[in-house]
């Protein structure tokens, strides 16, 4: 299985502002995304669970999740880290890894 987590710094109150609307369709988009084994949001870090690559990257190069990629640099900062495991991992493994990345 393939697993992601992404982190969002948000640096200011318009960045939260042009934050919540681009969220909110994409977790609409997830719940019609093909290949998704888990979605788990905590504060403003993911951690999602795909059954390939393909299905990743179909999802986060399509639909709302491109529309909020392409403001990102509006918003913040983001993170993201992309790994194979064999089962869901915990909060603690995903934020040890996120720590491993810059922000960009």
């Amino acid at each position: 299985m393939l697993i992601t987590a992404t982190q969002i710094k948000i640096t200011s109150i318009l960045g939260y502002l042009r934050f919540f609307p681009v969220a909110g369709r994409t977790k609409k988009q997830l719940a019609e995304v093909d290949g998704l084994l888990f979605f788990r949001l905590k504060g403003l870090r993911t951690l999602s669970g795909w059954e390939s690559r393909e299905a990743m990257i179909a999802f986060r190069n399509n639909g709302h999740h491109l529309e909020a990629m392409k403001k990102t640099k509006q918003m913040g900062f983001v993170k993201s880290i992309t790994w194979e495991a064999e089962i869901e991992p915990s909060w603690a493994e995903a934020k040890k890894r996120l720590l491993s990345v810059e922000f960009k």
